[in-house]
């Protein structure tokens, strides 16, 4: 089903009745938030008892093959694009700190990838390495190194590609709240400065070079809600707030003027139909993450005026294809490629370690799997309370079996256990932290916390228990928590200020302590038991 941009219909009509031969196609093929996703998977989210297949990177590889060997009959151009988080999430991904990742994306020929923030978790150094192995560049306009004040020298700002007669740019952005989720030491000598103007200095200099198509290849996320996050924008254009930085992928397509394609990720929120800006006419388009679709649009453009007269989906409504096997075969070069990488890396993740009774799922408050991984933590550490981030908690389980393999989808980004010797009042006002303003706290163990959402900021708190007794300000506590939170992650700055004498790096990695409390408790019989209740 064709889309056509309401501003451009009459020109359309037009070149669609006399000169149809000078329309060019652009096939863009498009990947987000692969976090690794690149094997073969089933796809429980379809059906939890007879789940399809999902054939991964073999899969999307037969139709980026199909889709070449359709432009190449054509005269059309095809690009193969992701929007950064390439590798970590996955044991495929993590244990090769990426290589396999790259390798699958060189055997495919993608030719750009923004560079998002989980890929910097194994530290820049490792992505440099990842930039070097890579075929393709991979681009962001926002790294800068704090020495020379210019752009991270193992990232490009964009690139300029030649292609069917096109000149098409492509620059790169990687979200500037990657500072505030990255280890220190990991980004340590570069920084992630304001989207916006990073982003108009590249559109501006790639226009000046010749460029016909600008496209933003962005990790910043179109909003969850395409018609909330597009009503809160014309609040602001109507109070005449324009934000510069921390932008989400919506706000910079409307903020900045010229770029023609915007391809998000960052928030895992798939767009089954890309949204227009009014204003700037920028198309908008986002996968979902895992590598579980790949998206696909056809663009269309007009030869005489070089500009973008339309474009076409796949199907009727919807750009994202679901990579199921059935429907499309892998490719067998490449998925023996991945099999045989798989099998290196993942020997001993299919050995089942334990068993639940009752399904572990997640949620912003307290649920069955936040008081599996807190117990684990405390059991691992003697610690008296504990703590961690919801964000860190990935993914649910059902009842049944449970693998290595499992609990690596549920936390694959290889934290530590860390515990703390902090005062009663000093863990009070985390807690407090952490349930102001719209904020739904954290998973705990250890102890009881019930809070009321109306009460005053910093006396939010009626009960606080730790080890069934109440919570003393003047008493010392070891709490247990992760090292990425440790660091003043998350907003919590204060964990930022404990002396080094009174943190215990333990040196536990947590899924290892979740691994073995699954060992030594299963089967599971793992409820709520109302150690977080909200008034």
């Amino acid at each position: 089903m064709k889309k056509i941009l309401l501003s451009l219909l009459p020109a359309l009509l037009l070149i669609t009745s006399t000169r149809a031969g000078d329309i060019k196609k652009v096939y863009i093929l498009y990947t987000n938030d692969v976090h690794g996703g690149i094997v073969q998977t089933e796809a429980t989210f379809l059906n939890p008892n007879f789940p399809p297949m999902l054939g991964g990177g073999a899969s999307a590889a037969g139709i980026i093959k199909k889709v070449r060997e359709k432009a190449a009959r054509e005269g059309s151009a095809v690009l193969l694009l992701d929007a950064g988080d390439m590798f970590q999430g996955t044991p495929l991904g993590t244990r090769t700190g990426g290589k396999a990742i790259i390798e699958y994306m060189n055997a495919v020929g993608y030719d750009a990838v923004s560079a998002g923030n989980h890929d910097f978790d194994l530290g820049k150094d490792n992505l440099a390495k990842l930039v070097q192995q890579a075929h393709f560049p991979i681009l962001s306009a926002n790294i800068i190194d704090k020495k020379t004040n210019k752009v991270w020298q193992y990232v490009k700002p964009y690139v300029l590609l030649e292609k069917a007669g096109l000149k098409i740019a492509i620059f790169g952005l990687t979200t500037e709240a990657t500072k505030n989720m990255s280890f220190a030491d990991h980004i340590a000598g570069i920084d992630f400065t304001d989207e916006v103007p990073a982003a108009q200095r590249a559109v501006d200099s790639l226009r000046a070079k010749g460029a016909d198509i600008v496209i933003g290849l962005v990790h910043m996320g179109l909003p969850y809600d395409e018609e909330e996050g597009w009503r809160q924008l014309k609040e602001n254009i109507a109070q005449k707030v324009q934000k510069k930085s921390y932008l989400n992928a919506m706000e910079l397509a409307h903020y900045v003027k010229g770029i023609d394609i915007l391809m998000g990720g960052h928030i895992h929120r798939g767009y089954n139909e890309p949204w227009v800006d009014p204003d700037n006419h920028t198309i908008c388009f986002q996968n979902y993450g895992n590598g579980g679709n790949l998206g696909m649009a056809e663009i269309l453009v007009d030869m005489e005026t070089r500009t973008i007269a339309g474009y076409e989906l796949p199907s009727k409504n919807s750009g994202l294809l679901l990579l199921t096997e059935d429907e499309y075969w892998p490719d067998p070069e490449i998925d023996k490629m991945i099999k045989e990488r798989q099998a290196e890396v993942e020997k001993g993740f299919d050995e089942v370690i334990g068993v639940t009774e009752f399904a572990l799922t997640r949620a912003q408050g307290e649920s069955p799997m936040n008081n599996l991984i807190c117990d684990a933590m405390l059991e691992a550490s003697g610690a008296d309370f504990s703590f961690t981030n919801f964000g860190g908690i990935r993914s649910d389980l059902p009842i049944g079996p449970i693998t290595p393999r499992d609990l690596f989808r549920v936390l694959p980004f290889g934290n530590s256990i860390v515990v703390l010797r902090i005062k009663g009042a000093t863990l009070r006002g985390l807690i407090e932290r952490k349930i102001r303003g719209s904020r739904s706290g954290m998973a705990i163990g250890g102890g009881k916390v019930v809070y009321r959402r109306d009460g005053e900021d910093g006396k939010k708190i009626e009960t606080f228990l730790v080890q069934g007794k109440p919570l003393d300000d003047d008493a010392w506590y070891k709490v247990a928590t992760t090292d990425y939170l440790a660091e003043g992650n998350s907003g919590l700055d204060a964990l930022a200020e404990v002396p080094e004498e009174r943190i215990d790096r333990t040196g536990i990695i947590l899924r290892e302590a979740v691994t073995e409390y699954v060992r030594n408790h299963s089967p599971l019989k793992i409820k709520t038991d109302g150690r977080w209740i909200r008034k």
